[in-house]
């Protein structure tokens, strides 16, 4: 098994309302893994909580790589169990400094390998999918929003923020309690498919409409993509920090 080169190009940005830019990033193009979390909590600890849990996630994720065999039910089980192992690392920390407590954060996280992707997430940060321009959300938030749009109490997300239903409640996200439920799950990579990570500070101002557009756009490079779509976003209002990769796969020639 082994991974895939990804071209990747990111973006983060504090916007034009908070101070400080809780967001973190990471990607390893060579060995085909991101990961991006988006921070939550009081001074500085949903920095620190998004900064741990993915440098926890990769680093066992890396580990894993070394030492497993890693077929496609040892990817799932791996990239799951990375996250968990983030959140332990998120909630113990938290417990153990009174400034830091009640800190939390999203995580989304991907390894690339043998032409696919498998991904793991916990919150409303996602993964989109552009393949023959057409935009496809591949994570599902993890929010109250999502949930009540689920169970049908409202036909849309207009009328439920009208109802007064928060964007930004979460109903699951990484450092509140020790354990915690991971949705896992796998896709085939094609030639020319572009996947973006995000945190809600792009897809909350930004409809999906317009990031669509703006990563179909083959004139520019992946990097003028990104400052694009960040941009978009502060146009938007920028009420958020506004973090975001674009990733390629670069597939082996058959």
């Amino acid at each position: 098994m082994s991974a895939i080169l990804l071209d990747t190009a990111s973006a983060t940005d504090v916007g034009l309302v908070r101070k400080i830019n809780e967001d973190y990033l990471f990607v390893m193009p060579e060995q085909g893994i991101v990961a991006l979390a988006d921070g939550m909590g009081g001074h500085l600890a949903g920095e620190v909580a998004a900064e741990v849990a993915v440098e926890v996630a990769v680093e066992e994720l890396r580990h894993a790589q070394r030492f497993s065999q890693m077929d496609t039910m040892q990817c799932l089980m791996h990239i799951g169990e990375a996250v968990e192992r983030a959140n332990q690392s998120v909630y113990t920390l938290a417990q153990s400094k009174e400034e830091l407590t009640g800190m939390g954060t999203t995580l989304v996280l991907a390894l690339f390998q043998d032409g696919h992707i498998y991904y793991a997430h916990v919150g409303d940060s996602r993964i989109y999918l552009l393949r023959n321009n057409k935009l496809m959300q591949l994570t599902r938030d993890h929010s109250l929003i999502q949930e009540v749009l689920d169970h049908g109490i409202f036909p849309n997300r207009g009328e439920a923020r009208e109802a007064g239903v928060g964007e930004n409640v979460l109903t699951r996200s990484l450092g509140f309690t020790l354990e915690i439920n991971v949705d896992v799950n796998e896709a085939v990579v094609c030639n020319s498919d572009l996947f973006l990570f995000c945190s809600d500070g792009l897809t909350g101002p930004v409809k999906e409409s317009t990031i669509q557009q703006l990563m179909a756009r083959e004139e520019l490079s992946l990097q003028s993509r990104a400052r694009a779509l960040v941009q978009a976003a502060k146009d938007g209002g920028g009420r958020d920090n506004i973090s975001l990769v674009l990733a390629r796969p670069v597939m082996a020639e058959a």
